[in-house]
C-alpha cells in the first residue's frame, strides 16, 4: 500500500518551471563555491589575479600558507589565470571569475595506504597540523568546491570498464550522497526519517547519473529512492550515531572518495596542436607527429606526462546520436582539470619531468617550453597565449610547491610576491621551527634575523631576531624574538614606533646597528638570512615515507678508476698547474674475454691529459676526493675522467684529451671571430653544467676560463662552440694563503678568508668571474695586480670593470655579490640568461634549423669504437662513442653486432632482438636507442644504452662489503618489475640470469640480452622453441628442458635462481651449474640434462645461500615450483619484495 501511495504521489506531481531571471554581472565578480558565502565585487580599478586571491583567502580565512594552493578561474572561458593577471576594471567590465583550489596532491589526506601520503616539510613529525597540507577553512572550500565539481559534471566519473563496474559506479554514487546529506544534517537534530524529505538525493549525485535516472521507469526510480533512504537511515542510526563520525571525517572521506571515482581527480590535461620532444640542445627539430593528437597530463605528485593518443581512442560524438552533445560540453569534458578519459591499457603515460628536474620556461605567443636539467626540452604549442600562460603558471606553481618555494620558473607568470620577496630577502609564511632552525644553521650569532611573512595574517611580516638575555639565575642566554611589521599601503611600518620605509629592504637597512628595546631586552639588527636555492621548510610539499638521502661523496668514501701504469704513454710536458705538471699522453684500452682469463685481446690508444701530482704534495687524499668526486658526474658538458694512476710515489690524473684546449686561449687566438651569439652559447652551456652541480649538491671550486675545454671551436658555419668545464685540480681546502690570494678574482671571498668555506655559492662566484672572462675574450682579470692589490681589492669588496651589455653587466653583479647568500640560484642563472637572449636579438643570432632526421638510425661511419664488453659464440658487444658532430662530444652506447654475418639463423634472431627492444620502455629494462645498417642494410647492429658498472655478475663479487642485503632486494625488486611489465607485454625473455641484468647506477638494475626472447599471442600459454640454440639450462624450468616449452611462469623459475645468485654476491664457488653438477655427478651432453631433469623431478633444488634470511629463499622456492601453475607470479613478488623494504621485517628474519 506505501509503495503505490508513493507511485500515486509521483504521477500526480507536477513539474514547476523556474522564471527566474539570471543575475546581471557588475564589473568584476569573485564567486565562491560555499553556500552562503557572497561573491567579491570590484567596480573599477586593476588588481592582480595575486591580489584578488588574497583577499578571497581572508574572506574565506584561508591562512597565508595555503592561500598559494588557490587560483582565480573562468567557468566561460575555461581559463586559469596566472598570479601576475592583471585585470583592469571599469564601467564596461562584465567578468564572472571562481575561486578554486588548483593545485592538488593525491592522498594529502593519507587514507590510502597504498600510495605515500603527503605531508608538508616538518623538523619533526609529532604533531599532525605541523604537517597537513590543508587548514580547516582550505578543506571546508575544497570539500564545497569538490562536491560542485562532482554533482556539475566538472569532476566526471570515471568510465565503467563491464556491467558490474558501471553498477558499482553508481553505488558510489549514492554513497557520495548519504556522506554529503549526512554531513549537511550533522549538528541539526532531525530525526532520521526525516532526511530523505529535507534533503533530496538527486541533488547530491552528478548532473549526468540523475539524468541518467530520469529515463528510466518510475518503479525503478522509486526502487532507487527507497534502497537509498533505507541506506541512509542505517548509516546515521549506525555509523553517525555509534561511531561518533565527525564533519571532519565526512569531509575528508568524501574527496578521497572521489579521487578514486572520477577521472584523475587533481590533475589538468592539456591538448596542444601540437608537441615536440628535444631530446638536446641542438637537436633543433626533435621528435613529433604533427598528424597525431597529444595530450599533456601535469599533477602534483606525477610531474609532467604525455601521450600520444591512439586515432581508434579519439571520440566520434556523431557516431550514435544518443551520445551527441553540444560543442560547449565536449570543450568542458576535453578540458576540464580531471583528465578526459579512464585509464586502460592504451592509457599509457610517458613521464616527461618531475619539477625538480626543470631549470625554466619561456613562453613565445601561445608556445611553451619547458627546459630540463639534460638540456631536454618539451615544446608545447597551444591554441592561445592565455592557454600557454595557464599551462605554465600551473607548472611554476606546483615547482613552488615542491622544490624551491622562492624560486620563479617564468617571468611571465612569475607572482609579484615571489619577485618583491627575493628582492627584499624576505622568506614566504615559513614556521616559528624553522626559522629558528635556520638561524641557527647559519651560525646562531646575536643580530642574526629573519624577515618572514606571518602564517597566519597577510598583513603582517615577522622580523626574527636572535638576542641576548639574563635568565632567572643572572646568566646570559641566546633566545630569539619576533617583531611585527606592518604592511601598510605607503609601505612597512615596524609595530609599536614610527618607523616607516617603502620596502623591507629600506626599514631593515635603517634599522641595523640600531638598539631596539622590547620586554626589557635590547635587540640589535646586524646580518640577514635571505631564502636560499632549494630550502626545505613548511612551504614545501614531501610524501611519506620520506626517500633516504642519496649518499654523498664528501662523506669519506673516496671511490676511483683504478689505471695501471704500463697502460700511460706519457708524451710532451704542457706545462704547469697548481701543484701539479700537465702532459699529454695515451691511454691503453684493452679488451678482454668475458671471464678476463684468456689473455689480451685487443688494446687501443686514446689521446689523454695527464696531470701528475709530485711527491712533494703532502696531503695526497685531498687531490684523491677530487678524482673520486669527478668520476661520478656525468653531464655532457663535463670532461671525462678515465681514472687515476698510483705509481711510485707519484698520483696521475687521466683525463680525455679535449680538442682545442683552454677557452681562454682559443679565444685569445680568435678574438676576431668570435660573435657576441658565440660568447652568449658558452656561457649557456657552462650554466648548464653548473645548475646539474648545484642540484647534485656538488661544488667545483675554480670556474675559470682556463679550466673550461672547447671541444668544437663552432666558427667557419660548423655549428655552436662545445665546451666542456675541467676539474678543478687540487681543491682550495688545501691551499696556502697566498695560492688563495694568487686566485682573486675566481676565487670567493669568503674561501680567501676561510679556504674551507666551500659551498655551492662559491661556484656563482666563478661563475659570474668566467662569464666576465668570456665578455672580454679570454682575458684575466686583474693581471697586472699584486698580490697585496688583490687582496685590498677584496677588501673593499671591489667590482671589476663590467661590459658593455647592461643585462650581463647585471648578471655579473649579481653572481658577484661579497654576501654568498644574495648570489642567485643556478637555475635563476639559467632563466635570466635566456631572458636576455630573447630580449636582446644582437647578442643571439639565429640558426638555420637542421633536417629531421630519425634519431633512432646510426650512421656506421660516426661509431667510433672504444673497446669490447663481451662477446659469445656469435655475436659480441662494443663500447662505442656516436660521435657525428666530431670532437668526443657524442654520447656512449653499446652495440651488438655479429662476429660473421654469414650466419642467416643468427642474423635473424638479432633483427627479431632489434624488434623486441624497440617495443620495450621501462626503467629496469636496457633502453633501445637504434640500429645501424651496414651493406645496403643487409647487415644490422643494435645500439643500446651504455651502463658502465656492467652487469650484476660482474659487479656485486667486486662490491660485496659496499652492498647490503636490502640494497639486494632492492635489485630483486627492480629485476621483477622489469619482468612484469615484459610478461604484460606477452614477451617471455628466457635468459633472465646475474649476467643480463646490467647496472646503470648502485640504486637501479636494469635488464638486458633480449637475444633469446619470445613473443606470445594473446591467446596462448606458452611458446614451443624450435630452432637448436645454445640455452641456460641451469636457469631453466623443467618445462623448458623436456617439452621445450617457455611459459610466463619460466621466466619465473629463472627469476629463481637468478636471486639464488644475488643473496650469493654471484661468488665462483656458489655459481649455478657448480651447484647443479656437484648435485647431480658431473657428465656431458644429453646425459647432464637427463641428471639434471631427473634431479628435479625429485625435488631437489639449489641450497638456501649462507646468511640468506628464510623469507628471501622462501621467495626462491616459491619460484622452483615443478609446474607452472604451482610457481608465483612477479606480481606477487613485488609486493613481498616492496613489503620486505619497507618494513622490519627483514631484519627481524631468521636468517637460514
Amino acid at each position: 500500500m506505501e509503495f503505490g501511495r508513493q507511485v500515486l504521489e509521483k504521477l500526480q506531481r507536477k513539474k514547476k518551471m523556474s522564471s527566474t531571471m539570471p543575475l546581471t554581472l557588475q564589473g568584476l565578480e569573485v564567486h565562491f563555491y560555499l553556500p552562503d558565502t557572497h561573491q567579491i565585487i570590484h567596480l573599477k580599478g586593476s588588481f592582480s589575479a595575486e591580489e584578488l586571491c588574497i583577499d578571497a583567502a581572508k574572506k574565506l580565512g584561508v591562512s597565508p600558507l595555503c592561500s598559494t594552493l588557490f587560483a582565480l578561474y573562468n567557468e566561460v572561458s575555461l581559463t586559469w589565470f596566472p598570479p601576475n593577471y592583471s585585470f583592469v576594471i571599469d564601467e564596461s567590465t562584465r567578468l564572472k571569475l571562481h575561486y578554486r583550489m588548483r593545485f592538488y596532491f593525491s592522498n594529502w589526506h593519507g587514507t590510502d595506504k597504498d600510495s605515500p601520503a603527503v605531508l608538508r616539510h616538518a623538523l619533526k613529525r609529532s604533531s599532525s597540523q605541523e604537517t597537513a597540507v590543508l587548514d580547516l577553512p582550505s578543506l571546508t572550500y575544497l570539500y564545497a568546491q569538490s562536491q560542485y565539481d562532482f554533482q556539475s559534471g566538472l569532476a566526471p566519473l570515471r568510465s565503467p570498464q563491464s556491467e558490474e563496474d558501471t553498477q558499482q559506479i553508481e553505488n558510489e554514487c549514492l554513497g557520495m550522497a548519504v556522506m554529503a546529506i549526512s554531513h549537511d544534517a550533522m549538528g541539526s537534530q532531525m530525526p532520521t526519517r526525516e532526511l530523505t524529505r529535507i534533503f533530496k538525493y538527486k541533488n547530491y549525485i552528478p548532473l549526468s547519473f540523475r539524468q541518467d535516472i530520469a529515463q528510466r521507469n518510475i518503479f525503478t526510480r522509486m526502487r532507487i529512492a527507497n534502497v537509498f533512504k533505507a541506506f541512509l537511515e542505517e548509516f546515521n542510526d549506525r555509523t553517525i550515531q555509534n561511531s561518533s563520525v565527525s564533519k571532519h571525517y565526512l569531509k575528508v572521506k568524501y574527496i578521497s572518495t572521489l579521487e578514486n571515482l572520477t577521472e584523475r581527480f587533481g590533475c589538468e590535461v592539456f591538448e596542444p596542436s601540437l608537441l615536440i620532444i628535444h631530446e638536446n640542445e641542438d637537436d633543433a627539430s626533435g621528435f613529433g607527429d604533427k598528424g597525431a593528437r597529444h595530450r599533456v597530463l601535469v599533477s602534483g605528485t606525477g610531474g609532467i606526462k604525455w601521450q600520444k593518443v591512439p586515432v581508434e581512442t579519439l571520440p566520434d560524438p556523431w557516431s550514435n546520436p544518443q551520445r551527441r552533445m553540444s560543442m560547449r560540453s565536449r570543450r568542458q569534458q576535453s578540458q576540464q582539470s580531471s583528465g578526459p578519459k579512464h585509464p586502460t591499457k592504451h592509457d599509457v603515460w610517458t613521464t616527461f619531468s618531475n619539477f625538480s628536474e626543470i631549470t625554466h620556461i619561456v613562453i613565445r605567443d601561445s608556445t611553451v617550453t619547458v627546459y630540463k636539467q639534460d638540456d631536454k626540452r618539451m615544446e608545447v604549442h597551444l591554441a592561445a597565449r592565455e592557454e600557454a600562460l595557464s599551462f605554465a603558471s600551473l607548472i611554476d606553481g606546483y615547482f613552488r610547491l615542491t622544490v624551491d618555494a622562492h624560486h620563479f620558473l617564468c617571468t611571465d607568470v612569475a607572482p609579484v610576491s615571489v619577485q618583491t620577496n627575493v628582492s627584499e630577502g624576505c622568506h614566504g609564511p615559513i614556521s616559528t621551527e624553522y626559522a629558528t632552525h635556520k638561524l641557527k644553521q647559519e651560525g646562531y650569532e646575536e643580530g642574526m634575523y629573519i624577515l618572514r611573512w606571518s602564517c597566519a595574517d597577510f598583513d603582517h611580516v615577522l622580523l626574527t631576531v636572535i638576542c641576548k638575555e639574563r635568565d632567572n639565575s643572572g646568566g646570559i642566554l641566546k633566545t630569539f624574538k619576533n617583531l611585527q611589521i606592518q604592511k601598510l599601503e605607503s609601505g612597512y611600518r615596524l609595530c609599536g614606533t614610527d618607523t616607516e620605509k617603502p620596502t623591507l629592504r629600506e626599514l631593515t637597512d635603517q634599522l641595523s646597528g640600531q638598539r631596539l628595546s622590547t620586554e626589557s631586552i635590547v635587540l640589535t639588527l646586524d646580518r640577514g638570512c635571505p631564502p636560499q636555492p632549494n630550502e626545505v621548510s613548511n612551504l614545501l610539499m614531501v610524501t611519506r615515507p620520506d626517500t633516504a638521502a642519496p649518499s654523498s661523496l664528501s662523506q669519506g668514501i673516496t671511490v676511483f678508476h683504478r689505471i695501471n701504469k704500463e697502460d700511460i704513454i706519457q708524451d710532451k710536458h704542457l706545462g704547469k698547474g697548481t701543484r701539479t705538471n700537465i702532459y699529454s699522453g695515451r691511454l691503453k684500452i684493452r679488451s678482454y674475454d668475458d671471464d678476463g682469463l684468456s689473455g689480451l685481446q685487443r688494446t687501443e690508444e686514446v689521446k689523454v691529459v695527464l696531470k701528475v701530482l709530485g711527491a712533494g704534495h703532502r696531503d695526497i687524499s685531498a687531490f684523491l676526493e677530487t678524482v673520486s668526486l669527478m668520476r661520478h658526474i656525468t653531464h655532457k658538458h663535463m670532461a671525462l675522467l678515465y681514472g687515476i694512476c698510483m705509481h711510485s710515489m707519484d698520483v696521475i690524473m687521466v683525463e680525455e684529451f679535449v680538442q682545442h684546449g683552454p677557452l681562454d686561449l682559443f679565444m685569445r687566438a680568435h678574438r676576431a671571430d668570435l660573435t657576441p651569439s658565440w660568447k652568449f652559447q658558452v656561457a649557456e652551456q657552462l650554466a648548464s653544467v653548473l645548475s646539474y652541480l648545484e642540484d647534485s649538491k656538488l661544488v667545483h671550486g675554480f670556474l675559470c676560463t682556463k679550466n673550461i675545454l672547447l671541444a668544437k671551436d663552432g666558427l667557419e658555419g660548423q655549428g655552436a662552440p662545445f665546451i666542456k668545464l675541467s676539474d678543478p685540480g687540487v681543491p682550495i681546502t688545501v691551499l696556502s694563503r697566498e695560492e688563495c690570494i694568487d686566485r682573486i678574482p675566481w676565487i670567493a671571498p669568503e674561501c680567501v678568508k676561510n679556504p674551507k668555506a666551500l659551498s655551492v655559492a662559491v661556484d656563482k662566484w666563478g661563475f659570474g668571474t668566467a662569464l666576465w672572462e668570456i665578455c672580454h675574450n679570454g682575458e684575466a682579470p686583474l693581471r697586472d695586480k699584486q698580490r697585496t692589490e688583490k687582496e685590498r681589492f677584496y677588501e673593499a669588496e671591489g667590482a671589476l670593470v663590467i661590459p658593455n651589455s647592461s643585462e650581463l653587466a647585471d648578471l655579473i653583479t649579481h653572481c658577484m655579490n661579497y654576501d654568498p647568500r644574495k648570489r642567485p640560484f643556478f637555475r635563476a642563472i639559467v632563466r635570466e640568461l635566456d631572458r636576455i637572449k630573447e630580449q636582446n636579438p644582437s647578442v643571439v643570432s639565429g640558426v638555420i634549423p637542421l633536417q629531421e632526421t630519425d634519431p633512432s638510425v646510426f650512421e656506421s661511419r660516426f661509431l667510433q669504437t672504444i673497446r669490447k664488453l663481451g662477446e659469445g659464440h656469435f655475436g659480441k658487444v662494443e663500447l662505442c662513442m656516436y660521435d657525428p658532430q666530431g670532437g668526443h662530444t657524442g654520447q656512449l652506447v653499446a652495440v651488438k653486432s655479429l662476429k660473421s654475418e654469414r650466419d642467416g639463423l643468427e642474423s635473424s634472431n638479432l633483427r627479431r632482438e632489434v624488434n623486441t627492444m624497440r617495443e620495450l620502455y621501462h626503467q629496469n629494462i636496457v633502453k633501445y636507442k637504434g640500429i645501424c645498417n651496414e651493406e645496403g642494410g643487409r647487415t644490422i647492429k643494435l645500439i643500446m644504452e651504455y651502463l658502465p658498472a656492467g652487469s650484476l655478475k660482474e659487479y656485486l663479487p667486486r662490491n660485496r662489503a659496499n652492498t647490503s642485503e636490502h640494497r639486494l632486494l632492492l635489485y630483486a625488486l627492480q629485476i621483477c618489475q622489469g619482468m612484469e611489465y615484459l610478461g604484460s607485454q606477452n614477451y617471455i625473455h628466457r635468459d633472465l640470469a646475474a649476467r643480463n641484468v646490467l647496472m646503470e647506477s648502485e640504486t637501479l638494475v636494469k635488464i638486458g640480452d633480449f637475444g633469446l626472447t619470445k613473443s606470445i599471442k594473446d591467446n596462448e600459454e606458452y611458446y614451443t622453441v624450435r630452432e637448436d640454440q645454445d640455452s641456460p639450462v641451469y636457469w631453466y624450468a623443467p618445462e623448458c628442458l623436456i617439452h621445450r616449452k617457455f611459459y610466463k611462469a619460466s621466466d619465473v623459475w629463472s627469476f629463481g635462481v637468478t636471486l639464488y645468485e644475488l643473496m650469493t654476491y654471484c661468488e665462483r664457488k656458489s655459481y649455478p651449474p657448480d651447484m647443479f653438477q656437484n648435485m647431480i655427478g658431473r657428465s656431458h651432453g644429453q646425459m647432464t640434462m637427463a641428471r639434471l631433469v631427473k634431479a628435479l623431478e625429485e625435488g631437489r633444488r639449489l641450497p638456501c645461500p649462507p646468511s640468506c634470511p628464510d623469507v628471501v629463499y622462501t621467495q626462491m622456492r616459491r619460484c622452483w615450483g615443478y609446474s607452472p601453475e604451482d610457481r608465483v607470479d612477479f606480481k606477487s613478488l613485488i609486493e613481498v619484495f616492496e613489503r620486505l623494504l619497507s618494513t622490519e621485517e627483514l631484519s627481524l628474519a631468521r636468517s637460514c
